[in-house]
């Protein structure tokens, strides 16, 4: 019978904790690829305190790590620094956690989460100050970071900055030059999901149920399709939308991919509320980041019952994507079965409740029929806007 762990940081020895203080100084992008050498078979759906508690089991347990990939057909993506960090827990705990005597995996890059120790001579000055907005991922109990919506530019936020700030909140606010290698560090705070941060409160007013588009009226709470390829091919239309849907109180978010340097600003003048951005020249795994930080960042406004809208252009080519970023066989509808999985549970998100409602609108065009599964999950349970 094996025998089941239970983790608890009061019986852990010196060693032990040790291994746990380096795992909770990890960014998200390398917590996910250690929980996965580790064993975690769902990294993109699991919190983060079930990212430690797996790995935390594995090396309380003292077994060894097997091969990687865990089964065939379902490679392990790992970033550049893992190896290091692996070697880290080896040096620490006398065991080899490395991956050389493993099987050999696809390697994929991926942005590592770095941020260098504040300079108080330096913070102080306030340098270069920029406005940055992004949304919240937990880096260490003491710290949240976000990755700039407009430039990309990492800004770590101190939790102390403001006791109602939660995971996958979006913020807008000032960062400043923290140290002389030039990480930005959040300084002000002006906008809690979508909020003044001085009025910031989940009780807001009810939402509207429904919204007006080409002259015909249409329900909140579930999935459309509008007949586009690109958002940007009828840019005054989706102007109208947008402004038509923020006047019902909801919030209009866009998740977009392969978007090019040239064209973010043609986006941000849509009006959006936010913008989530797969960029042209990220690295493929960034597509996986993106539709988990829409699907948290989503789940987190329902949470507060505030309402939304997402709006998620030519998702074939990020279904597309995401299976290149994983690295997996493919099913029978042509995609990965864990990018339908993920999609799924992105379209479950719409919903109607008593407080407040979340909508879906998908472009369209007659390529995406094509797609089996983008026919299956999306066009056969979607209503087109005309």
């Amino acid at each position: 019978m094996t025998k089941t762990l239970s983790f608890d940081k009061k019986y852990l020895n010196e060693t032990q904790q040790q291994c746990l203080d380096v795992i909770e100084s990890l960014g998200i992008y390398e917590l996910r690829a250690l929980a996965r050498v580790f064993g975690d078979s769902s990294p993109t759906t699991l919190k983060r305190a079930d990212h430690i508690k797996i790995i935390m089991e594995k090396i309380i347990s003292g077994e060894k790590l097997r091969p990687i990939p865990l089964r065939q057909g379902r490679p392990f993506k790992e970033l550049s620094n893992i190896e290091g960090i692996l070697k880290e827990l080896s040096d620490i705990t006398g065991k080899d956690y490395c991956l050389k005597n493993t099987t050999p995996v696809k390697k994929t890059e991926s942005r590592e989460i770095v941020f260098h120790q504040e300079e108080e001579s330096v913070l102080k000055q306030k340098l270069f100050a920029v406005e940055a907005r992004g949304i919240l991922v937990e880096r260490n109990e003491n710290e949240f970071y976000l990755v700039d919506q407009e430039t990309n530019r990492l800004v770590l936020v101190k939790k102390s900055m403001d006791n109602r700030l939660n995971e996958f909140d979006y913020v807008v606010g000032t960062a400043v030059i923290m140290n002389e290698k030039k990480d930005y560090i959040l300084d002000t705070l002006k906008y809690i999901n979508y909020q003044s941060q001085e009025k910031y409160s989940s009780k807001q007013s009810p939402a509207q149920n429904t919204f007006k588009f080409d002259k015909s009226t249409y329900q909140f709470g579930t999935r459309y399709l509008i007949k586009t390829s690109k958002l940007l091919n009828t840019p005054e239309k989706i102007q109208n939308l947008v402004k038509e849907i923020k006047s019902n109180k909801v919030v209009p978010i866009l998740l977009a991919p392969n978007v090019m340097s040239e064209d973010i600003l043609s986006y941000e003048n849509l009006g959006f509320a936010n913008t989530i951005f797969i960029r042209y020249e990220d690295d493929i795994c960034e597509v996986e980041n993106a539709i988990n930080i829409a699907l948290n960042h989503i789940q987190r406004l329902q949470k507060l019952g505030l309402s939304s809208c997402l709006f998620i252009e030519d998702l074939t080519t990020i279904m597309s994507l995401f299976d290149v970023a994983i690295g997996r066989e493919t099913n029978a509808l042509g995609h990965n079965s864990e990018v339908v999985e993920q999609i799924k549970n992105l379209y479950l998100l719409a919903k109607k409740d008593e407080k407040s409602h979340t909508s879906i609108i998908t472009t369209f065009d007659e390529l995406d029929l094509r797609d089996q599964t983008y026919v299956t999950l999306i066009y056969k349970i979607s209503k087109i806007l005309n």
